[in-house]
């Protein structure tokens, strides 16, 4: 009769798990963020393109493409600072020689006429160095354009490959809180059900031990569930730099 009860209880107790399970998919329903969220056509384009704008390595990486494109303008302009403009203005007494080119004679320098003069003139000094290492200068500021402008393709790829990683993680995460609550609810049920069974004697301390034991654990591995969720949502926003809900809402 004993055995009888928990074949009873064991069989009772599978089909409220069931019924809790069954229960929990049809009322528990994601609301529209949260749907689009896990949808990855539609979500992963946009987790993406946010990361991407967030991300600082790819900043750093327009920051160098820019400072050598700086560099080369500054190559090029070099090769002018050889050049120079001279210009000088005198007024007074200081001709001693007439427009022909003969001297004034006069022994008083005060008798001098008075005069001004423009001198205006051009002046150029390249070494020779610099005017032959022009071109591999440039050249060589070219290629230090062309790796940065690599450097930032290497760095987006390595981007969308730890999207792709984050929201793996998330969905699997969410996937393991869903059938974690389930088997929580579950437990629950049964947790109730065999603590009635115990207070009326139908079930021994050793059974109630054991549907205990089963309702910590899966309390347990349910909180555990639920950290390693919100810990999957807070990296993945910490990399596209907004919350989740606002990213999709906005979309």
């Amino acid at each position: 009769m004993f055995k009888m009860k928990k074949i009873t209880l064991a069989i009772l107790l599978a089909f409220q798990g069931m019924l809790v399970m069954a229960q929990s998919g049809t009322t528990q329903e994601a609301t529209d963020w949260e749907k689009k969220l896990f949808n990855s056509e539609y979500a992963l384009p946009i987790l993406t393109e946010a990361a991407i704008t967030n991300a600082a390595e790819l900043e750093n990486a327009d920051a160098a493409k820019l400072q050598a494109i700086e560099q080369k303008k500054i190559i090029r302009k070099n090769f002018y600072s050889g050049f120079s403009i001279n210009s000088a203005y005198t007024y007074g007494s200081l001709g001693n020689y007439n427009l022909n080119g003969e001297p004034i004679n006069s022994f008083n320098a005060f008798d001098a006429p008075l005069r001004a003069r423009y001198n205006v003139g051009l002046s150029m000094s390249l070494p020779l160095g610099q005017l032959l290492s022009r071109h591999n200068l440039i050249k060589n500021q070219e290629l230090a354009i062309a790796q940065a402008e690599g450097s930032r393709k290497l760095a987006e790829r390595a981007v969308r490959q730890r999207v792709i990683t984050l929201y793996q993680n998330l969905v699997l995460a969410k996937s393991q809180l869903e059938l974690q609550q389930q088997a929580y609810q579950s437990a629950v049920v049964t947790h109730k059900l065999a603590e009635k069974q115990f207070k009326s004697g139908e079930i021994q301390i050793d059974a109630m031990s054991t549907v205990q034991q089963a309702f910590t654990s899966s309390s347990a591995a349910l909180k555990q569930a639920k950290v390693n969720y919100e810990t999957q949502l807070l990296l993945m926003e910490d990399t596209i730099g907004m919350r989740l809900i606002d990213l999709i809402q906005s979309k």
